[in-house]
């Protein structure tokens, strides 16, 4: 067995802490009793290796040593170091806190090949998986890995379930773990077939306090990314901060099932969700997710919804997108609220996008139509709108490329007044308007020069007046005024007529044009899309 003067770098000193370690390595082997050097120029992954078949626990003194092979653990062996200060590097050149790192390595770092391993305490840098966990001697299963930093591998670590159902990858545990910089992936769980045999996937294994951070390192893949997992899995207290370049902090792919997330925190300043739900995974449970990300905290684009989640996102509490419901009981419910009100200088119509159920609009200023997305790109979709401004000036609600609410256009005039609609994909519908009598106009031939009105039925009763001449009062065609009451009632002594027929003289009232001519008659006309209809006259 070595010295500790054999051990110790020339003209090293150490303190106390260091010492007692140095000390108890006496009893444990180390890659120097094999010819390693730890300078990080020599290749040292002969002497490791060969200590770890040899010996059942290898103690890495403080060095960096360069490999050019994966670094094997078999059955039953301890790899332990003295944290940052033991350094296995696979690849050519060392660490580098500065620049951002380029991945040459096409080989892992460690790989874990059977069961009952401890790897403690050690930095690894660089490495296509900086640890790699898969049953290639035995079942892969009791690992320990703990007080491990990684850096710049294009995995960090990976849990596969290789190719042999016999040799599985379970109840492993990792915890106090730093990968940084990964390239792909921080963390994977994966199957690898082998010449068409597949094993099973990645089952029980343990994750605690382990934290994926990009460090502005671009990645390709996700902080977490389960492309196959299944049954109880855990995530505990972990952590992605991520490059905006990521898929998602934590991505369950389509073949996993029954894994927990818990106390997992998510932070990017890219759109990247928190957590990415693919077709086909199922029984996830989330409890108390902080999602510090530009994108949703929860993004199951699937519309699977086959998860539970209990206070998850921030700060947006269960932020799940689009999910199915079959049953549900509510004890409060936020709907999610705008409000517009154009500036006077506004020009042209508004067109809404329905991220939220409810719609408070003002036409304080000016007039406008309000456009409701096609019936088709809004399928189930549930909207209010609500007038809230006691101004005149109406607000027209159409359909973008279609016919509109009921298949008409609907206008609001009346402070208050409100409109619920729906839309089943072919068309939108009316469930509830409770907008209030329209108000009464004035019409004087004085200020009609033509001596023709044409009414935009947008008030309930009109008060014409004759006074100076005969004046011909415009009904809309009926089918542009479904469902439309109005009164038209003459209000001045002179016998000059007010005639009452259809746009363009198409017609009237019951088929008929009709002369108001005494002072106080009046005309009640109703529309039902089909013609104009008389309700009551007084003359």
């Amino acid at each position: 067995m070595a010295k500790i003067d054999d051990i110790l770098p020339p003209g090293e000193s150490v303190n106390k802490q260091k010492l007692r370690q140095y000390l108890a390595s006496r009893e444990w082997a180390t890659p120097q009793d094999f010819g390693a050097i730890g300078d990080g120029i020599v290749d040292d992954t002969a002497a490791i290796n060969q200590a770890l078949e040899e010996e059942r626990t290898v103690f890495l003194p403080p060095g960096t040593y360069r490999t050019t092979g994966p670094i094997i653990m078999g059955y039953g062996t301890t790899l332990i170091g003295t944290g940052a200060e033991s350094v296995i590097q696979a690849r050519d050149f060392p660490y580098d806190a500065i620049n951002l790192p380029t991945y040459p390595s096409n080989f892992n770092g460690i790989e874990v090949v059977d069961g009952y391993s401890t790897i403690k305490d050690l930095w690894i840098v660089g490495g296509a998986t900086g640890i790699e966990l898969a049953g290639k001697a035995g079942p892969c299963v009791k690992n320990v890995i703990e007080n491990v930093t990684i850096w710049d591998a294009k995995n960090g670590i990976t849990f596969d379930g290789w190719d042999d159902t016999n040799r599985p990858c379970y109840w492993n545990n990792a915890s106090r773990i730093l990968v940084a910089r990964p390239q792909i992936n921080g963390v994977l769980f994966t199957v690898t077939p082998i010449d068409g045999n597949s094993g099973d996937t990645p089952n029980a294994n343990k994750l605690h306090d382990v934290r994926v951070y990009s460090l502005s390192a671009p990645l390709s893949g996700s902080g977490f990314f389960l492309s196959a997992a299944r049954f109880h899995n855990s995530f505990v207290d972990c952590e992605a901060n991520l490059h905006p370049s990521g898929e998602a902090c934590f991505r369950l792919g389509f073949s996993t099932d029954e894994n927990r997330i818990v106390n997992f925190y998510a932070e990017s300043l890219g759109l990247l969700p928190g957590v990415k739900i693919d077709n086909g995974s199922k029984n996830t449970t989330i409890i108390n997710l902080f999602s510090a990300t530009g994108g949703a905290a929860i993004f199951d684009p699937t519309l699977g919804g086959e998860y539970q989640a209990y206070n998850a996102g921030f700060p947006t509490k269960n932020f799940l997108k689009d999910v199915f419901v079959n049953d549900i009981h509510i004890d409060g419910l936020t709907r999610g609220t705008t409000f517009i009100d154009p500036p006077i200088e506004h020009v042209g119509d508004i067109e809404i996008d329905l991220e939220h159920t409810f719609y408070l609009v003002s036409s304080f200023n000016l007039a406008y139509d309000l456009v409701l997305p096609n019936a088709s790109d809004a399928i189930g979709r549930h909207v209010s709108i609500k007038k809230s401004d006691f101004r005149d000036n109406p607000i027209t609600i159409k359909e973008k490329d279609g016919p509109g609410p009921d298949r008409r256009e609907i206008i609001m005039l009346q402070q208050y007044d409100t409109v619920t609609l729906i839309s089943n994909g072919a068309n939108w519908w009316v469930l509830q308007d409770n907008r209030m009598p329209q108000r009464s106009t004035f019409v004087d031939v004085d200020t009609i020069p033509s001596g023709i009105y044409e009414a935009s039925m947008l008030h309930r009763v009109y008060l014409v007046s004759a006074f100076t001449g005969q004046l011909i009062f415009q009904l809309p065609e009926p089918d542009q005024a479904v469902g439309r009451l109005a009164t038209i009632k003459k209000i001045d002594p002179s016998s000059n007529h007010i005639k009452i027929q259809q746009i363009n003289g198409t017609g009237g009232p019951d088929a008929s044009i009709f002369s108001l001519i005494a002072h106080f008659a009046a005309l009640t006309v109703y529309s039902d899309g089909g013609q104009w209809i008389v309700l009551s006259d007084n003359f």
